[in-house]
């Protein structure tokens, strides 16, 4: 990237001073042909639909935004400057973003004082600098800007010698959030952070090296960077330097050639609660709580993720395997178990794994210090059970070289069963069907209580016969 050109940038932000036409856009605009003036909104809220057309021209800011305009951009078609910056946002300014393309050789967009830059959607692409970012200049009319990138794509390139590219640069007091979209630094940096807060929840930001071992200046500081996809620089010792913060967190993912995270300079505080890393973070920039863990299995196999340690969970999974693909010895412990006890059915391996939230495997636990519940399903095929018997489910799980036999196994009547286990390797289903044992009533009591009854209904026969007698009327 190579020197801003600032001198002379709040006289060019002038109408007429970039000797090209300038049209003045006080109302919605919608393009019907191709225009070669440089757009100015002047405190207005505008749309500008490009409607399939470009607006072309030679100068600093083929769209400008000053004095509290409120500018969005929609529709396919190019805004671009052809020898400086496509889009100057200043004065307490807005644009956004919303699609379709910007094109520059140097700054995309360029935010300054109090002004707001969102991108939702659409491209940017630079020749010889960055795509979004403002100025280090220690003056009020560079600072306090707001750099919003939440998708679309941003391509950094880079031509002059001695420099590097960049998809993002924060220099000065203000605030960048990532939330989304791609960055692409084709021969240097990410994000280039000298001041300010910088917050990066979500996106992919990459960093890569066309030509081998890539380093080189940003801006107008002397400090080196590397293709890094993001870096925090505070030996350039800007103005505002002081501002600087850097948090990342949730699902940004960071993909740098030569670092993910490069910090140049001493002190420098970096939050991490989140993001996927192509290699370790380092620790002290981890606080209590978080932890760096590499996805064993997952999207991000061979990555490091950060995430909450109490938002990790541990669940268990299993798959009925072949018994010649089990070791030969633990084959031969469960059948050894089982032997003229039960009739084996199926072999598992059921393993106890560590997941994230986003369900990516950072880890495999062997033994635990509880037992957990662990749910199999019965093979589709099962033996029929005879009539008059009752099947009872066996586990035979070996673990170490060691067999042992769970006995404590529900059967959940929907083709599964349960029981507790605290280690994890290998299983064996095993079964036996036992006759079905039927309680009888106690016969003697049942023929005592009917004698009782007999007696007693011989005993009111009689004496209400006698009864009758005694009334009857001659």
């Amino acid at each position: 990237m190579k020197k801003f050109k600032i001198a002379c940038f709040i006289a060019m932000l002038i109408i007429g001073m970039n000797n090209v036409k300038a049209l003045e856009v006080s109302e919605d605009l919608t393009l019907t042909e191709n225009l070669t003036e440089q757009v100015i909104v002047n405190g207005h809220k505008v749309v500008i639909n490009l409607n399939g057309h470009n607006i072309t021209v030679a100068a600093n800011g083929a769209l400008v935004a000053i004095n509290g305009a409120n500018v969005t951009i929609k529709g396919e078609g190019t805004i671009e400057s052809t020898n400086s910056n496509g889009v100057v946002v200043s004065n307490g300014s807005t644009v956004v973003l919303e699609n379709g393309a910007i094109k520059s050789v140097e700054f995309g967009a360029l935010v300054t004082k109090n002004s707001t830059f969102t991108m939702n959607g659409g491209t940017i692409t630079t020749s010889d600098n960055c795509g979004i970012g403002g100025n280090g200049t220690n003056t009020d009319n560079y600072k306090n800007y707001t750099i919003n990138f939440n998708g679309g794509v941003i391509n950094g390139n880079i031509t002059t010698a001695g420099y590097v590219s960049c998809g993002i640069y924060h220099p000065n007091k203000g605030t960048v959030n990532v939330t989304g979209g791609v960055i692409n630094s084709s021969n240097g940096a990410g994000i280039v952070q000298r001041a300010g807060e910088l917050n990066v929840t979500g996106g992919t930001i990459n960093a890569k090296q066309k030509t081998e071992g890539i380093t080189g200046k940003v801006g107008d500081s002397r400090v080196v960077v590397s293709a890094s996809a993001i870096v925090v620089d505070k030996e350039a010792n800007y103005p505002e330097v002081a501002t600087l913060t850097t948090k990342i967190s949730k699902n940004v993912v960071l993909n740098g050639d030569a670092k993910d995270i490069e910090t140049i300079g001493s002190n420098i505080n970096i939050e991490l609660t989140g993001g996927i890393y192509s290699e370790e973070p380092a620790e002290e920039q981890i606080p209590e709580g978080y932890s760096a863990y590499k996805v064993l299995e997952g999207n991000n196999e061979d990555k490091y993720v950060v995430v909450k340690e109490d938002e990790l969970k541990n669940i268990t999974v299993d798959g009925i395997v072949e018994k010649s693909s089990l070791e030969s010895n633990d084959v031969a412990l469960i059948e050894n178990t089982a032997k003229n006890k039960f009739t084996l059915v199926s072999f598992y391996e059921v393993n106890l794994i560590t997941v994230t939230p986003d369900n990516d495997i950072v880890g495999y636990v062997a033994e635990s210090n509880e037992a957990v519940e662990v749910t199999l399903g019965l093979p589709q095929e099962m033996p029929k059970i005879k009539d008059g018997y009752v099947r009872k489910y066996y586990i035979i799980r070996v673990h170490n070289g060691e067999a042992t036999l769970i006995d404590n196994v529900v059967d959940n009547g929907d083709g599964t069963i349960s029981f507790k286990s605290d280690k994890f390797s290998t299983y064996a289903l095993a079964y036996n069907d036992v006759v079905k044992t039927v309680s009888s009533p106690n016969t003697f009591d049942g023929i005592t209580i009917y004698i009782i009854i007999l007696i007693g209904s011989i005993s009111t026969m009689l004496i209400l016969n006698k009864y009758l007698k005694t009334r009857s009327i001659n």
